[in-house]
């Protein structure tokens, strides 16, 4: 029961982060469960880690 609540506080922390990123640079970003943020570019949704190789 514990490690749920941790995990849903952690998920819920890193969609904080994934919104704040978004207002910052003022790009579409969505968070998905099980990949992180998303950042939305001209060739789709991208990873947020995965972005410095994107562009």
């Amino acid at each position: 029961m514990t490690v749920a609540v941790v995990w849903l506080v952690m998920r819920g922390i890193d969609y904080g982060t994934c919104a704040w990123y978004g207002h910052q640079t003022e790009r579409d970003t969505r968070y998905a469960a099980f990949v992180g943020c998303m950042v939305k570019t001209s060739s789709g949704w991208v990873p947020r880690n995965e972005l410095r190789t994107q562009q």
